[in-house]
């Protein structure tokens, strides 16, 4: 059972992958449209078969072949498993976005992206839930402890979070430190400590493993994620989603670092007027470490 399971969970092979398996046993035309395919896969998830074919100059019923040889039942099915790589973020098959503006020079780029971000921006706070929002803000400024578990892109927001509540609050870490794994920590934690998970896409799957040890443990969450949060929504507390689609090739954290920037500097206040005694003497201690200028 537990082999057919894993089975059952094993994301089929990229385009890219089966191609290359089988690149050297190609024929010249049929390498051809592989090398037309694999120099920008996203437009995959666009085209017909019909522009395919033309952009590649072969038949449509010799891409329609290629494709089952690659073991698809048809091109559209191809075609699906692009489209998941586009909606997931692979840089791969986002490399042409923003290619009509770059044709018009730095500063047709330059006005396009800076429109984007904002748009981003102004999506992710219009969107936002205040009474959630307000509740997450409470229990961060209230919780013995704060955990922020975030992996590959979304370490970096983690950091960012950590940095600025360990100003106004102590007990905040990052898990898991390097050279260790998640479970001597989770292990340790309790229903009044908090953890805050980010999610940004190209999820791995230990983030949703993790938030489903998190919410048996009875550890409230808050989840940081994209406009698509994925099936770890389910087992946060508090869900926050950010508009992080990008003009270009790599994801727009304009609204995040907002929403970040807004989110801790509401816990510093409500934890102002009760009166920090932490920032106080952290204030102290830099002048007696002389630590900044």
């Amino acid at each position: 059972m537990a082999s057919s399971q894993a089975k059952k969970n094993k994301r089929p092979a990229s385009i890219e992958t089966r191609i290359a398996e089988c690149y050297d046993q190609l024929s010249e035309i049929d390498q051809r449209l592989a090398d037309v395919i694999l120099s920008a896969p996203g437009q995959l998830a666009m085209q017909t078969a019909t522009e395919l074919a033309a952009n590649a100059q072969v038949s449509k019923a010799t891409a329609t072949r290629f494709f089952q040889k690659l073991g698809y039942a048809s091109y559209d099915d191809a075609r699906e498993t692009a489209k998941a790589a586009l909606m997931g973020g692979s840089p791969l098959y986002l490399q042409e976005r923003g290619r009509k503006e770059s044709e018009g020079g730095l500063d047709e780029v330059i006005e396009a992206h800076l429109k984007h971000e904002v748009t981003n921006l102004a999506n992710t706070f219009r969107s936002l839930d205040r009474q959630m929002l307000a509740e997450a803000v409470s229990g961060i400024a209230s919780a013995r402890r704060v955990v922020i578990i975030g992996y590959r892109h979304s370490h970096t927001i983690a950091t960012m979070i950590r940095r600025e509540l360990v100003q106004v609050r102590g007990d905040v870490i990052v898990l898991p430190a390097p050279g260790d794994t998640l479970a001597e920590y989770i292990g340790d934690l309790g229903a009044k400590d908090l953890a805050i998970v980010i999610g940004l896409r190209r999820r791995v799957p230990a983030i949703e493993l993790a938030m489903a040890a998190l919410a048996d443990a009875g550890i409230s969450t808050l989840y940081v994620s994209d406009v698509i949060a994925g099936k770890p929504a389910r087992l946060a507390r508090w869900v926050i989603r950010c508009h992080t689609d990008g003009m270009m090739m790599f994801d727009s954290v304009a609204g995040v670092a907002s929403l970040v920037n807004l989110l801790c500097s509401l816990v510093a206040e409500r934890l102002r007027e009760r009166g920090n005694a932490h920032l106080q003497r952290v204030e102290v201690l830099h002048q007696q470490l002389q630590e900044l200028e």
